[in-house]
């Protein structure tokens, strides 16, 4: 701290005499020994966006940012999708990433929350403590060929009209594959759709 923010950090402790400030150093130290090596890198990487030295709190709060299961989920939901699309995404902390490439991009994106809270809540959790936990990795960018991202209408109305016989051959569909079947009945009905999410479909109903 001293060699980032120089004078701004003894500004700080200007009024203390050296008694008071090995009694600082001293709490620092024992309220620093509570956190983890992981814990206490991620507050020192943090420093780097910070123009003032922060306070003892203020220093915890950027080696344990707060990691409510709920607002973190609903990260997820945002940054996730962005990434998907290879667009820009920002995430509070690295656990809430890993804690999405675990529970897996489809489910947070087609169930309910409480229906995942617990698995959510349990890998963000063993995520947050991981020490070795790695950072967000870079996007991957890729230019893909036109027309290879978004299902084409044409394909899309060939699917439909699969499905429509199929469901009248085999009869209703169970409970377990309607959503697949939503989504071929959106794609078929001209809303643009991811060609992986489609394929996803496509198999759940043995059409691939």
């Amino acid at each position: 701290m001293s060699y980032a923010y120089g004078s701004r950090l003894a500004d700080m402790w200007g009024g203390l005499n050296a008694k008071q400030m090995e009694e600082m150093k001293h709490y620092w130290a024992v309220k620093l020994g509570a956190l983890s090596d992981g814990e206490l890198l991620r507050g020192y990487d943090a420093l780097q966006t910070r123009s003032w030295p922060p306070t003892l709190p203020e220093f915890i709060g950027l080696c344990r940012p707060n990691l409510d299961p709920a607002i973190a989920y609903h990260e997820a939901c945002v940054q996730g999708p962005r990434r998907e699309r290879g667009e820009e995404d920002r995430w509070s902390h690295p656990a809430i990433y890993w804690a999405w490439v675990n529970v897996g991009a489809f489910a947070i994106t087609h169930q309910p929350y409480e229906s995942l809270k617990a698995r959510w809540s349990e890998a963000l959790m063993r995520y947050a403590n991981d020490p070795g936990l790695p950072p967000v990795p870079a996007r991957a960018i890729a230019l893909p060929a036109p027309g290879a991202t978004l299902l084409q209408r044409q394909r899309a109305r060939e699917l439909l009209a699969t499905l429509k016989v199929r469901t009248v051959k085999d009869g209703p569909l169970g409970d377990g594959r309607r959503w697949a079947q939503a989504l071929l009945e959106k794609a078929g009905s001209g809303v643009e759709m991811s060609i992986g999410v489609v394929e996803m479909a496509e198999r759940a109903l043995g059409l691939r």
